[in-house]
């Protein structure tokens, strides 16, 4: 995601989700069939693609906020968006977003995939990856 469209989380936000240029390429990516990503992104822009657009989106590298509390990863809340807009969140395998240590195994990253399943359903997750870091 870039700053000027959307919140990411790492500074404080400036359009509460997205700006009104953000919103028109959300909508511009609807209109062309592009798959929009919301790894990245601040919840409060997780909240606002998921309730503007038009198709469902993915999470091409997140992981469950209530197992881990790293700003990258999806709050409950917002796993049930995922379930009611058919999108999907693809679980992360990078450690700090998975334990919030240096450290994770393919325990945690399958304890992440079951409490997506337990919230949003087992249509709305799936492998995301990010390896790059892990151990």
């Amino acid at each position: 995601a870039d700053n000027w469209l959307v919140d990411t989380g790492d500074d404080p936000p400036l359009h509460n989700g997205l700006s009104s240029f953000g919103k028109m390429v959300l909508a511009e990516m609807n209109r062309l069939g592009m798959i929009v990503d919301l790894a990245h992104v601040s919840v409060e822009t997780m909240k606002a693609v998921l309730s503007l657009s038009k198709a469902p989106v993915i999470f091409s590298h997140s992981s469950a906020f209530s197992l881990c509390q790293n700003r990258r990863n999806v709050p409950d809340d917002v796993l049930k968006m995922v379930a009611s807009t058919d999108s999907l969140v693809m679980i992360n395998f990078y450690n700090n977003y998975v334990t919030c240590r240096d450290t994770a195994t393919l325990a945690d990253v399958a304890d992440h995939m079951d409490h997506v399943k337990k919230v949003a359903g087992a249509q709305y997750v799936g492998f995301g990856g990010d390896y790059d870091g892990v151990t």
